[in-house]
């Protein structure tokens, strides 16, 4: 394979993407739909490969390449110049100016793999990761040779039908750094939410507790269609089980942990997640979640080894109201707003709006915090310290 020059041709200049799994490649066609070419490397040379013969087969431009580390298959995607052209049109830039990683959820991997880019392409690429459960001062912290490159971007899933990113910053994140990742997510067609680093960040602070209060309160008494009932009312765009499976058992298994840890008296954290993985129902990527899929298309109810899970730690067999439902999954979205708010890594409420819209498809009210403050703190407060007596007995 020819070896990936440090120049580009043509306006655009080149994004390298680390990861082809299933986000990894959600990622990737959010850049061929605004026709952005890109650099596609994995430590499985199957998995490049998969990708590459699948966009090869739409038409798509596909060139192998060979990257300066050590055991990354790698693929050239998007670019439509001939070699001739390529090289009447080479431009000085910098070399691989930005990288997304969507690698594996260790903090570990990621910080060897950043030190290895910046071993390979020097301290000016920003590396951005694409982590939703770990903190981005964590992977920064590797003894790098410039911390401040670093920084989080974070997609949404499905990526498709998610309209933004959060721009994530550390303490030492440089200003030109964020800069540029807020131009390249407008240049996808995404728009960039700035936060400050933290767990979860936004959207998965606020996501965690509603996933994880749905699956508590399936296992209190609520049904199935009754939690999607109540969520498409809230104003969010599928069932919250349903969004279990698109994020997966995994990713889900070690957002919770994250939570858990960063908030231990703000959780109790469902059974049901480790028991998918431990079943090996991983969710919508492989067919099997907390719904069986069969070419992508969602079994019309739970799966039955899911409902088997569902009863092996059944708690209770309370009568729900739809109301009860709706509310009982929204308290811990406006606790972690208020705390969001309060930590400062949220800006403003007008943030979370966005976050709300852009991040999780909110779209029942022109705002999430609208809505929010329509409640009145009088009914909020009541409702959170029902939401608390709720808690409690689930505990007992």
């Amino acid at each position: 394979m020819p070896k990936l020059e440090l120049t580009w041709p043509g306006e655009l200049p080149p994004v390298l993407l680390v990861g082809a799994g299933v986000v990894g490649q959600a990622i990737a066609e959010a850049h061929l739909e605004r026709a952005v070419p890109f650099v596609l490397g994995d430590q499985s040379a199957l998995a490049v490969r998969a990708a590459a013969e699948r966009w090869s087969g739409q038409g798509i431009p596909v060139a192998g390449v060979s990257l300066p580390i050590q055991g990354m298959s790698a693929v050239v995607v998007g670019n439509r110049a001939t070699e001739t052209e390529a090289a009447n049109q080479k431009q000085p830039i910098d070399p691989i100016p930005i990288v997304i990683e969507s690698i594996v959820e260790q903090v570990q991997a990621k910080r060897d793999l950043f030190v290895a880019l910046q071993q390979a392409f020097g301290t000016a690429p920003v590396l951005c990761s694409n982590t939703s459960t770990l903190k981005i001062e964590q992977i920064a912290d590797a003894g790098l040779a410039a911390a401040g490159r670093v920084c989080g971007m974070h997609f949404f899933m499905p990526v498709h039908a998610r309209a933004a990113v959060e721009v994530v910053a550390t303490s030492r994140s440089d200003q030109d750094a964020i800069d540029r990742v807020v131009d390249h997510a407008g240049r996808i067609g995404k728009r960039p939410i700035r936060c400050q680093d933290g767990p979860g960040f936004i959207v998965n602070r606020m996501l965690s507790p509603y996933l994880n209060q749905a699956l508590l309160l399936l296992c209190r008494g609520a049904t199935e269609s009754q939690i999607q009932r109540a969520a498409l009312a809230y104003g969010m765009p599928m069932s919250p089980l349903e969004l279990i499976d698109w994020i997966g058992a995994p990713t889900m298994f070690h957002a919770g942990r994250a939570f858990v840890n960063a908030f231990p008296t703000r959780i109790d954290a469902s059974p049901v997640v480790p028991a998918l993985v431990k079943r090996k129902r991983m969710g919508r990527a492989v067919g099997a979640g907390l719904y069986d899929y069969t070419d992508g298309v969602r079994s019309s109810e739970l799966a039955p080894e899911s409902k088997e899970l569902i009863e092996m730690y059944r708690t209770s067999r309370q009568a729900f109201t739809d109301g009860d439902v709706l509310r009982l999954l929204a308290i811990p979205m406006w606790i972690e707003a208020g705390s969001l708010l309060a930590e400062g890594v949220a800006e403003s409420m007008n943030t979370v709006d966005q976050a709300m819209a852009g991040g999780l498809g909110f779209t029942a009210h022109s705002n999430w915090s609208e809505f929010f403050n329509e409640l009145g703190q009088t009914q909020i407060d009541s409702a959170m310290n029902r939401w608390g007596q709720s808690f409690r007995s689930m505990n007992a």
